[in-house]
This record gives structure tokens, sequence and C-alpha cells, in this order.
């Protein structure tokens, strides 16, 4: 049987995943998707607003933010 590839995701949705993970776990304080599909998103109540511009740039920030729990054993948090 031949191998099929996977279909690829829809990072919109992956991208709304992940923004719930990062709020459930305190990673980040807030966070509200645009009509356009650009996020706002805040990791404290006092520090200034990120504009992520699309799905891609909600993914590198919750890898960033993994890459640092693991580098720092999550000591920042």
């Amino acid at each position: 049987m031949p191998h099929r590839p996977m279909p690829a995701p829809n990072t919109g949705m992956e991208a709304a995943a992940w923004i719930d993970v990062l709020l459930r776990y305190g990673l980040v304080h807030a966070a509200v998707e645009g009509p356009d599909g650009q996020w706002l998103a805040q990791d404290r109540p006092e520090s200034t607003v990120w504009l992520l511009r699309n799905a891609s740039e909600v993914l590198t920030l919750a890898a960033t933010l993994q890459h640092q729990l693991r580098t720092t054993g999550g000591e920042n948090r």
C-alpha cells in the first residue's frame, strides 16, 4: 500500500489551540485573535502587548516558550 502524505494542518486552528494551552498554563496572561488572523498577546498584565501577525508567529511563540521552560527548568515563572 503506498504511503499517503499527511494533510497539512490548519495552522489557524493549531494556533488557537496553542494559545489555549499557553493561557491555561499561565505562560501567557491574555490573548485575543483579530478578524484578520492576527493575535494580540501579553505575558503579564503590565507588559507590552505583542502583535503576532499570523498563525506561524503564534506557533513560534509557543516553541520559544517551550524552549525557555526546558532550558531554565521553569525558574522564571
